[in-house]
């Protein structure tokens, strides 16, 4: 559920009223003559906001427990993935709320570094799971699967249905193309190991390149903390909606209960996500498919659902600066933040994570962010554009829908 802070802010400010009798958009009269926003009473009126005005969301909880049963209880793993893929699209909409929430008592500062922190916990959880799985393949495809994820699904649906209502939508043209410049450049640094163990194929040069992917995400996390002094401080306004309004809703939650709810949740998702990776091997074999397949296209939905929609739904609103911080800005916080982090993790826990993706996977990811650059050049979308980047998206998922299972499927093999 990453997307840029500020963004990410504004965003759930107004996803949070999407479900009201009268939206903002319509300005109603206020009663009793209260212009302003007023919080809950208490936590337990905030608690019963926060549930009841996401019933779907809410009601997907109840696969939690079938999916602790079903580990324990040692079902076929094929049920133990499903009601785990299912428990954490809500546990990943509780960590964003309880994020927010917290962050909401914060200063600027500490909330964006908050958010940043907390943003990305699902894919981060579910790499950590992944690589002490020994599943670096899936892990590798879950980096890869969020971003395109993010670039062609989120993105393509967002110009789509924003479309369809809007002749033309505009939007901030130069912070998007800082969003593009940051994506080019972590496709550079995740070509060059690549292209570089592809083509020296000898045990030392494979050192030689595990010790340039290590030291190449410490260079990558200081980046993307430049680009949140960028994006929070000195340059914030290339990020904002022009047409926000200045209005603060207050936060359903304290800041201790928030709080409390974010630890909950955190730990029962590492669980969660433990208990789905331990599954894959049993479900790939069930399901017939491959494991790139459920890398790169079913494990990215669990963590962006919930956000995913909420973008759809600004972009339907004339937006567009919103919808594009969540899919944009989330691509970038995949590459700069969770890429690096993850192979730092392999670092820690002695596993040769890298930057060496498949030399496919590579290009896939080279043609993304090229097809988005050249969409986003101008500061205007449309239908069309949204059902390019949809159509592509599809493309993609069908080549790895069909890949084959085995151990000699082209696919398969990263090294």
């Amino acid at each position: 559920m990453a997307s840029l802070m500020q963004a990410q802010h504004e965003l759930r400010r107004t996803g949070s009223k999407l479900g009201q009798t009268t939206p903002r958009d319509y300005a109603a009269v206020p009663q009793n003559g209260d212009e302003g926003q007023a919080g809950p009473q208490n936590d337990l009126q905030g608690c019963c906001n926060i549930f009841c005005g996401h019933k779907i969301l809410s009601s997907m909880l109840l696969a939690l427990p079938a999916g602790f049963y079903a580990k324990h209880t040692e079902m076929d793993p094929q049920f133990i993935f499903l009601f785990n893929f299912i428990a954490i699209i809500p546990l990943a909409w509780l960590i964003g709320k309880a994020t927010e929430d917290v962050a909401a008592k914060l200063g600027e500062a500490a909330g964006g570094l908050l958010n940043a922190t907390f943003g990305n916990v699902v894919e981060m959880l579910l790499c950590v799971s992944g690589i002490k799985n020994g599943e670096i393949a899936v892990v590798q495809c879950t980096l890869l699967g969020s971003i395109l994820s993010n670039l062609l699904l989120v993105m393509g649906c967002a110009f789509l249905a924003g479309g369809l209502l809007h002749h033309n939508q505009k939007y901030n043209q130069a912070g998007a193309s800082t969003q593009c410049s940051l994506m080019s450049m972590s496709v550079f640094a995740i070509g060059l190991p690549t292209i570089y163990a592809n083509i020296l194929k000898q045990d030392e040069e494979w050192e030689h390149m595990v010790a340039v992917s290590r030291w190449s995400s410490v260079f990558l996390l200081l980046v993307y903390f430049a680009y949140l002094v960028f994006q929070l401080k000195t340059h914030a306004h290339l990020f904002q909606d022009e047409e926000a309004e200045e209005e603060e809703e207050q936060p359903d939650l304290s800041a201790p209960t928030a709080a409390v709810l974010l630890g909950i949740t955190t730990v029962v998702t590492s669980f969660a996500t433990d208990y789905l990776i331990d599954a894959i091997k049993g479900t790939v074999d069930t399901w017939k498919v491959s494991r790139e397949f459920v890398g790169i296209i079913l494990l990215p939905i669990i963590g962006n659902a919930a956000e995913h929609y909420t973008a759809i739904t600004v972009a339907m609103r004339n937006k567009m600066d919103l919808s594009l911080g969540v899919a944009a800005g989330s691509s970038c916080q995949m590459g700069l933040l969770v890429t690096p982090f993850t192979v730092l993790v392999g670092w820690a826990y002695g596993a040769e994570m890298t930057l060496n993706f498949h030399a496919f996977q590579l290009a896939v990811l080279m043609f993304a962010v090229f097809l988005v650059t050249s969409i986003l050049n101008n500061g205007r979308s449309n239908w069309l554009e949204g059902y390019i980047l949809l159509i592509t998206y599809l493309v993609v998922a069908l080549v790895y829908f069909f890949e084959g299972t085995g151990k000699d499927a082209s696919l398969a093999t990263l090294a």
